[in-house]
């Protein structure tokens, strides 16, 4: 709608326009024939008064009456020439400046000067005499030479203007204007006021032959308006001829057409809104429905729209209900998934974590404890290894299911791979939960499990942390449980152990440990002691046994039995191995020939694909046979 009315309202504005343009045209073109008219008319009753005056001029008695000053005879030969010439005065210059004849005095005074102040071949002027504006036509009078000049003005006053008026054919207003006391062009009757416009338009119309009319703002409104200076005595005009018409008035004849065009305007911009409204019902409001409906769906809410008719915005509404009910499933199985185990179905570690905080924050305000089981499943590996991952992945479902009918008021999630954890949340009458549970899941699993035919013996190890003796947060209490895991493996499997904070000392001993075990082989904090091996047959020594110590800046000899369990769980028993053997063979290249050296080999050693060429490597260096 908004559309076609701003259609609409470009074509009436271009119709206005037009109209205004082709009325300013049309007036225009008649102020300049105006104008033209009363400039052909002038010029011919100028050359009426010249003849009138030339006829009296070249009269021998009045030549005789000038040259003689009889002034009585001037005088009523010039009233006579008044009279027949229908003139408002009539004046006889001599060469003296001296004035016969009846006229205001101002005007007397500037008829004396006149004809000496006209321009060469000059015989008329306009000029302005107290304010009044007059038209002056000079003729001289010889004798043979020139004696005298006679003088007829005629006033430009509001009765010449009524008859310019009326040679117009449309209604036109006629001004004479003139300066004024400040200098600027203004009618004497007061009814045009100066103004800067009106002073810049006849400034623009002296010497301008193709007068173009102009609209400017008179005390009436906006006029077109056409400016013909006047010729006066010198170089600048004293007077000139304003014509002028309102536009109010020039618009008037299309008027009808106006309306016409408005009222169709108005017609068209209700035929439109009808069918806007048609639209909106068929196509924008079905539209905007589908539009709701989507936001909605992006919020995540289940939405629907009603499918109203067969048309394409009825398919296109069953196609966003079937749409939106694919999303919304969608985004529930994928919600699933990002918070549980895709094998058992149980929750995952993210799951675990976001409720276990919850847990712990509901717990401080009601004053409860929370308890987490860590445990993983003892021979696992061996599982997978020996019969193959699928029934590996079966046991883990299974074990799942057990866990989560054993444990019915805690939640059961799977943290990955073979571990699993529990949540339970105790009242002060629970205080022995965590231990009966404990001993109900290993007694239980101890049981032979039948697993896709196999009966597959196994156990579990679990750890025990409980809020908020043993952590406030999730991450320290889940860190304190499996420290507690930790320590039952250590004492023997099968058994279940509730976290010490002797645990958590070990643990932060046991990091530093390993810490400071990377940074011993890199610093070269090892060194080889060698005990002898005594041969009894040959009554010699015939050999050492490499041993490893460690000598660690701060904390002096650190023996074997601290340190060669965290390198084999850490996995730098490989390079600590590899660096004794390097380092056995070129000691023992400097030995005699029958001295043998022994170094003892990690299991994991053993397990390396490289153990063989290490100890290649080793031997072709040093170029020693020795080792045993």
């Amino acid at each position: 709608m908004a559309l076609f009315a701003v259609a609409l309202m470009v074509v009436a504005v271009s119709a206005q326009v037009m109209i205004l343009a082709h009325a300013q045209s049309s007036v225009r073109a008649e102020l300049a024939t105006s104008g033209s008219v009363y400039d052909r008319i002038w010029a011919l009753r100028a050359r009426s008064l010249a003849g009138s005056a030339s006829v009296l001029a070249r009269d021998f008695g009045f030549r005789t009456a000038v040259a003689s000053g009889d002034r009585a005879t001037i005088d009523s030969a010039v009233a006579t020439l008044r009279d027949r010439a229908e003139v408002a005065n009539a004046f006889v210059v001599d060469q003296a400046g001296d004035v016969i004849g009846d006229g205001p005095p101002a005007l007397q005074k500037a008829v004396a000067r006149l004809p000496t102040e006209l321009p060469a071949g000059r015989t008329s002027a306009v000029i302005v005499a107290d304010g009044q504006a007059y038209r002056v036509i000079v003729s001289p009078i010889m004798a043979p030479t020139e004696i005298g000049w006679v003088v007829f003005t005629v006033p430009l006053d509001q009765v010449e203007m009524t008859a310019l008026e009326h040679l117009s054919a449309i209604p036109l207003t006629a001004t004479m204007l003139r300066r004024d006391a400040s200098g600027r062009w203004a009618s004497a009757d007061g009814r045009v006021s100066g103004n800067p416009a009106l002073d810049q338009l006849v400034a623009g119309s002296i010497g301008n032959s193709a007068k173009t009319p102009a609209t400017i703002d008179l005390p009436q409104g906006d006029a077109f308006v056409l400016v013909k200076p006047l010729g006066g005595r010198g170089p600048s005009p004293e007077a000139a001829l304003m014509l002028s018409y309102p536009q109010a008035r020039a618009l008037a004849s299309y008027r009808s057409l106006q309306i016409g065009i408005a009222l169709a305007g108005v017609f068209g911009l209700f035929l439109v809104l009808l069918g806007s409204r048609r639209l909106a019902r068929s196509i924008a409001r079905p539209i905007a429905s589908l539009d709701a409906a989507a936001k909605s769906l992006e919020e995540g809410a289940r939405t629907e729209v009603e499918v109203a008719g067969a048309d394409e915005i009825g398919r296109l509404a069953e196609s966003f209900n079937v749409m939106s009910a694919g999303i919304i499933e969608r985004e529930h199985r994928i919600t699933h998934l990002a918070f549980h185990d895709s094998l058992t179905g149980l929750p995952n570690r993210t799951f675990f974590r976001q409720q276990l905080e919850a847990d712990l924050g509901r717990s401080g305000k009601l004053g409860e404890r929370v308890a987490v089981l860590c445990f993983d499943l003892d021979g696992f590996k061996g599982v997978n290894d020996t019969l193959g991952h699928p029934v590996g992945d079966a046991l883990l479902r299974h074990v799942g299911q057990r866990l989560t009918g054993i444990a019915s008021d805690g939640i059961v999630s799977r943290l990955g791979g073979d571990e699993f954890a529990i949540i339970l949340n105790l009242r002060d009458t629970d205080d022995d939960r965590p231990r009966a549970l404990s001993q109900d899941i290993i007694d239980d699993m101890r049981k032979p499990l039948s697993v896709d035919g196999h009966q597959i013996a196994t156990g579990v190890s679990i750890g025990v942390a409980i809020s908020p003796g043993d952590g406030n947060d999730p991450d320290t209490l889940l860190k304190n449980a499996d420290l507690a895991l930790y320590r039952a493996k250590q004492d023997g499997r099968g058994v279940f152990r509730f976290f010490e904070p002797a645990l958590d000392a070990a643990a932060r001993k046991r990091r530093q440990l390993e810490l400071d075990l990377r940074q011993a082989l890199q610093a070269g904090q090892f060194r080889l002691n060698y005990q002898p091996i005594f041969d009894l047959k040959a009554d010699r020594i015939g050999g050492f046994e490499a041993l490893l110590r460690w000598e660690h800046p701060t904390r002096g000899n650190i023996p074997p039995i601290e340190f060669i369990s965290v390198a084999e769980d850490t996995g730098l028993i490989v390079a600590i191995g590899e660096w004794v053997m390097q380092e056995a063979c070129r000691q023992a290249a400097q030995w005699p020939e029958h001295v043998r050296v022994a170094v003892n080999v990690s299991p994991l050693q053993f397990r390396s694909t490289g153990f063989s060429n290490v100890i290649f490597q080793a031997l072709s260096r040093s170029g020693s046979r020795r080792l045993g």
